[in-house]
């Protein structure tokens, strides 16, 4: 009997005497299961994406966690960095000075943060020179600078090139008291695809010092890469309470982690939009089953005047409708995954073809789109699509059950 049902369902679907509202409105059914599913596949592999960008590209370049004083200025910075580098979870530490400046070449003028560090420390706690694509991060001393993309562009310039670096020199009590200008080399160019590329430049830590006329060996505050990037929040205020001078904590939860939670919030709208698309297709298949059910009452009275169960009926109509909600999800599962495994390139193309990205990287934190495709959410994704579609074939099947035989053939 079981067989039977499955037989009886693939004749219902193959039949050509079907009306040709019906298999329009099946069609539509499987299409937009399909298409909901595709859909949503590429945007939890987009959203993947963007997570694991924000990972490998701008958690690996900034600090987890930075210490900077309160009072300008931490003294006898090496031994709390060895003492606050033991921390378990903490996985490298590195000094720092950082000020803002202004960067002219020729003509062009560009603000950006001026970053001093100590090479010897900085390859510890930051991937930046793995993103060099012009010069060299090997050494940075005092006559070098390294510059991000964007400021380089933005100031017509390339490595071997001079510019000067204005910096304000401030008295005791914070006010302006002057302002000093150096000219430096650019010997690297760092190409991140994002916002730093516009904000950030890179110089010799004691150098700086020297040019804002801080003491020697005195530093802004130090910076931490943890081994747990969800754990900085909390490493930090240990590290905090280890300090021996008065610190203000910042982790990149609290300055980056904006983008984290934007991240999640689109994956949940989305999800929770694409799985009411799919929930809008299955009820064509309700449309579809009332109508086929309507259309089949005489052969639906002949088969339980023969002794059909009314269960085995049931499993006709629930197989017919399921099999729109299978092959609709099989087709958008297919698409789905490749058009999560092409994104990248096909985005890439456009923006070539059109000469400019939909994603500035000025306000973005990269100028790409990124896809991770996963398993787990294609299959989720898969059980959700056939879940609703088993669902909304249950009533038309149910009412297809309760069709009395003598009132139809009567009728005929």
């Amino acid at each position: 009997m079981a067989s039977l049902a499955w037989q009886l369902a693939k004749r219902y679907r193959s039949t050509r005497h079907t009306s040709g509202f019906i298999r329009f409105i099946s069609a539509s059914s499987t299409s937009g299961i399909a298409l909901g599913v595709a859909i949503l596949i590429l945007a939890l592999s987009v959203m993947n994406g963007f997570e694991q960008a924000l990972k490998d590209r701008l958690l690996a370049v900034i600090p987890h966690i930075e210490l900077e004083a309160v009072d300008y200025s931490l003294a006898d910075w090496p031994r709390q960095l060895a003492t606050m580098s033991g921390v378990d979870g903490v996985s490298a530490g590195a000094p720092f000075i950082k000020a803002n400046g202004m960067l002219r070449h020729g003509s062009a003028v560009k603000a950006a943060q001026v970053r001093g560090v100590s090479l010897q420390h900085e390859r510890q706690i930051s991937a930046v020179t793995e993103f060099v694509t012009q010069g060299s991060m090997a050494t940075l001393d005092e006559t070098q600078i390294i510059l991000g993309q964007g400021i380089a562009d933005a100031l017509d310039i390339t490595v071997g090139q001079s510019l000067q670096l204005m910096l304000p020199r401030f008295a005791a009590d914070g006010s302006l008291a002057s302002h000093r200008t150096v000219s430096l080399t650019v010997s690297g160019i760092v190409a991140l695809g994002g916002q730093l590329d516009y904000s950030q430049v890179w110089v010799d830590m004691p150098a700086l010092a020297l040019w804002l006329g801080m003491s020697e060996g005195e530093v802004h505050g130090l910076a931490f890469r943890v081994d747990d990037v969800f754990a900085a929040p909390q490493l930090s205020r240990v590290l905090g309470r280890l300090s021996e001078e008065y610190v203000y904590t910042l982790d990149w939860y609290r300055s980056q982690g904006h983008v984290y939670n934007d991240i999640q919030m689109v994956r949940a709208i989305l999800y929770l939009v694409l799985t009411l698309v799919i929930t809008v297709a299955c009820f064509n298949i309700v449309a579809t089953l009332v109508m086929a059910v309507r259309e089949k009452e005489a052969d639906i009275a002949i088969l339980l005047t023969m002794g059909m169960a009314p269960g085995q009926l049931i499993k006709t109509f629930v197989l017919l409708g399921w099999l729109n909600g299978l092959i609709g999800s099989l087709l958008g599962v297919g698409f789905g995954v490749l058009l999560a495994s092409t994104i990248e390139s096909v985005f890439a193309t456009i923006t070539r073809v059109v000469g400019s990205t939909l994603l500035d990287p000025s306000i973005y934190f990269i100028d790409f789109v990124p896809s991770v495709l996963r398993w787990q959410d294609v299959l989720l994704t898969l059980s959700i699509a056939l879940l609703l579609s088993l669902l909304a074939t249950l009533y038309p099947a149910w009412r297809a059950s309760k069709v009395e035989p003598a009132t139809i053939l009567g009728q005929h």
